[in-house]
């Protein structure tokens, strides 16, 4: 009864400690450097907040034009409907001939949110990105799996025959033969403490004649639990655990730089639509342009018998010629946007290598924005991608240098074992049934101590981690400048461009008011001479056309600014309805 108890005993201590480093002991946690470093930051964000402090919430303007001022309301909409968008709304798109000769390309219709929604589902450079936060997800497994539990089964067969000389103990001189089978099956667990933790049986198969035993044959069966776990260097689940928590922060990071990828995706789609955009209205003013002038140089022509030199026919030509190579060039310009737009779609109805247009629904408007620096710079310092991955840096440098503390320690490992023994003459189950009579146990307890003499190679490297730890805390402070520049830059050129719109627009209403003027002494019967109509009418048309494109120009600038600005802030996907979500790690 007492063996039993000592039994009982010590598997129930071994038990408790066994259940305690599977529970796992955490090591000494940097806490001071972590709260400093917080601090770091903390003070970094409010440097930059308390900056824009004041700023308020405040509209886009834009100062009136003097030419504008002076046109009633009445002139300027005449004005915009011979020039301008407006002017042009049912207008066919003239592209000439494809690439395998057609003349009537194929149109689709597309909106920008069409075309954002094709991109995100198709865009291959997306499908890519995806995968890596898969790839890291495997990595997690993989160190997780550190800790399972493995199952094991040996077994070695031994059979000697050994010639020895003859001697003065019956019995036991002479030749001797030997033949053992060992099994050996357990399960061996790694904790999270460093230790590790063993469950084993044995069964041993001993034959040997001649035996000092007095039997030649018997069986040995143990069950034992064996526990090994390091004290200083590689205790605690911090430092065991570290591999597991820079592979999270690794998804982390990589789940970041897709949000970041797709934030490039959808505004490079956004600018490639409104590029888009800008080449239709600049092929309809060329192509009318080059109808104007046209038309003009054939009247010139038919003057050529009375009043038209020849050298003034040939200068109108110029202009002719001239416009129809800038309307070549505008055919070519709307495909190679088309085909920009339809590779980041990656649609399969609208595949790359088919002809067929994608013709943008929607239009630039020129409707001004509110918006607020401090509430901005705010967003984008909690939401830009880089600031997220510039944050995980930081926790990674401090598991890396929590682990490189912990290896400047010294070694001391403790290993405690507790066996039960039994044996058994006729078979195997007869020992394994002595086990529970519990008459012989075994106890073993071992220490192992280790120190490098100055150990310099774990000080070094934990210098080097200390170093790296402040670095990545001035990356972080130095990201967080990046961000609130960016942001800034593209607010002042959402306003630039804002500004543009007004000062193109005035000039193309005063091109066009000019060129009216022209029109109407034609029509009240007023004699123009051939010299008027090239040094006034013709430059008056071209000054009209490329007062036109410059304003679709600042108009797809204003658009392009406002997704620039909205991607610096780190919005642009909840603008565009886009859900992001970083999906947790299996536990």
């Amino acid at each position: 009864m007492i063996l039993k108890q000592q039994i009982k005993t010590g598997f129930a201590y071994l038990g408790v400690v066994s259940a305690c480093w599977l529970v796992g002991c955490r090591g000494p946690m940097l806490r001071t450097e972590e709260q400093a470093l917080r601090e770091s930051m903390i003070t970094a964000h409010r440097a930059h907040l308390s900056a824009v402090s004041e700023a308020r919430v405040i509209e886009l303007s834009r100062e009136p034009s003097d030419v504008e001022s002076e046109l009633s309301d009445e002139r300027r909409s005449e004005l915009d409907d011979m020039s301008g968008l407006n002017a042009y709304k049912n207008r066919k798109l003239d592209t000439g001939t494809d690439l395998i000769g057609q003349d009537s390309t194929q149109m689709v219709r597309l909106s920008l949110q069409e075309a954002v929604a094709l991109a995100v589902r198709n865009n291959l450079d997306l499908q890519i990105a995806r995968m890596t936060p898969a790839i890291s997800e495997s990595r997690i497994v993989q160190a997780k799996a550190v800790f399972d539990a493995t199952f094991f089964t040996n077994i070695n067969y031994t059979k000697l025959d050994t010639p020895q000389p003859g001697g003065f103990v019956p019995g036991l001189s002479g030749n001797t033969k030997r033949e053992d089978v060992e099994l050996s099956t357990g399960i061996r667990k790694p904790l999270i403490s460093g230790g590790q933790i063993t469950l084993q049986t044995d069964l041993n198969r001993n034959e040997a004649v001649p035996s000092v035993f007095g039997v030649p044959k018997f069986y040995d069966a143990d069950v034992l639990v064996n526990l090994q776990q390091p004290l200083l260097r590689n205790f605690g689940s911090d430092i065991n655990r570290s591999n597991i928590v820079l592979a999270r922060n690794d998804r982390l990071a990589e789940s970041q730089q897709l949000k970041r990828r797709l934030l490039d995706v959808v505004a490079q789609v956004e600018s490639g639509y409104w590029a888009l955009a800008f080449t239709h209205q600049q092929l309809r003013v060329r192509v009318r342009l080059l109808e104007r002038s046209t038309q003009d140089r054939d009247r010139l022509i038919k003057r050529g018998i009375y009043d038209a030199s020849p050298v003034e026919i040939t200068e109108a030509n110029s202009f002719v010629e001239s416009h129809r190579a800038d309307v070549i060039r505008a055919r070519a310009n709307v495909r190679d946007a088309s085909d920009q737009l339809k590779r980041l779609i990656n649609a399969p109805q609208l595949p790359l290598a088919d002809e067929a247009l994608v013709v943008p629904v929607d239009q630039p408007t020129d409707e001004p924005i509110r918006f607020s620096l401090l509430d901005l710079v705010t967003t984008a310092l909690r939401h830009r991608p880089e600031m997220q991955i510039a944050l995980l840096d930081i926790k990674d440098a401090s598991v890396r240098q929590r682990v490189a503390d912990n290896a400047r320690l010294p070694l001391l490992n403790l290993a405690a074992s507790v066996g039960v023994n039994g044996v058994a003459i006729a078979n195997g189950q007869d020992s394994f049934n002595n086990l529970g009579d519990g008459d012989f146990i075994d106890y073993i307890l071992g220490a192992q101590f280790e120190m490098p003499i100055g150990n310099r190679s774990a000080q070094g490297l934990y210098r080097q981690r200390q170093l790296e730890r402040r670095a990545s805390a001035l990356v972080y402070q130095r990201q967080a400048q990046d961000v609130v520049l960016e942001v800034k830059i593209a607010l002042r050129r959402v306003q630039t461009s804002y500004e543009l719109i007004g000062a193109t627009r005035a000039a193309r209403r005063a091109a066009a008011d000019s060129l009216r003027a022209i029109e109407v002494q034609e029509a009240s019967g007023v004699a123009l001479t051939p010299q008027f109509l090239i040094n006034q009418k013709l430059s008056t048309q071209e000054r009209l056309a490329n007062a036109e494109v410059q304003e679709a120009q600042a108009l797809t600038d204003y658009h392009n600014a406002i997704a620039s600005l909205y991607q610096a802030v780190g919005t642009l996907l909840e603008r565009n309805n886009i859900e992001f979500r970083v999906e947790p790690d299996s536990q």
